[in-house]
């Protein structure tokens, strides 16, 4: 009987791999980017940007399914800054988007950046909290920052 518990167990336990993605995966990335992010589905963008800084592509994987993914970038001023943290519904809350702010900004890091920024819609209080739990802080708000008119935003934190 424990044999057959233990079995059904390892059976529907997953291990999420989080790793960059590779370029032959780039569709497979946009579908589950446009499920999670509706309004941000412009390939052509994150083609450029993946053509510019393919290390700042950062997927997680359960079974060979993307189940999330991170986006970061170095600015010209040589700090890292977070485009995009994103994971399915069905693997929120099992610290998945840690694991994807970490490696990401381990790779900021790895690259001389001493800082790290985003925007968040000041609306998004799960995503602020986030933040917060991870080290950022708030550095100011900007109104109107986004096409719709809300206000997002600035949080950063010291690498």
């Amino acid at each position: 009987m424990y044999r057959q518990v233990f079995e059904a167990w390892l059976e529907s336990s997953s291990v999420i791999e989080i790793r960059n993605l590779k370029s032959w995966e780039f569709l497979d990335f946009m579908r589950i980017l446009h499920k999670i992010f509706p309004d941000r589905s412009n390939s052509s963008l994150f083609l450029n940007l993946y053509e510019v800084f393919p290390e700042g592509f950062i997927v997680a994987v359960d079974k060979k399914r993307f189940v999330g993914f991170a986006i970061g970038v170095i600015d010209h001023g040589g700090n890292g800054r977070i485009l995009l943290i994103g994971v399915d519904k069905d693997f929120r809350r099992k610290g998945i988007g840690s694991m994807l702010l970490k490696r990401l900004l381990l790779l900021f890091s790895m690259k001389g950046a001493r800082k790290a920024e985003l925007e968040v819609r000041v609306s998004n209080l799960d995503a602020i909290r986030f933040y917060e739990r991870m080290g950022f802080r708030l550095r100011e708000r900007v109104d109107g920052y986004y096409e719709d008119g809300e206000s997002a935003y600035i949080m950063e934190k010291n690498l």
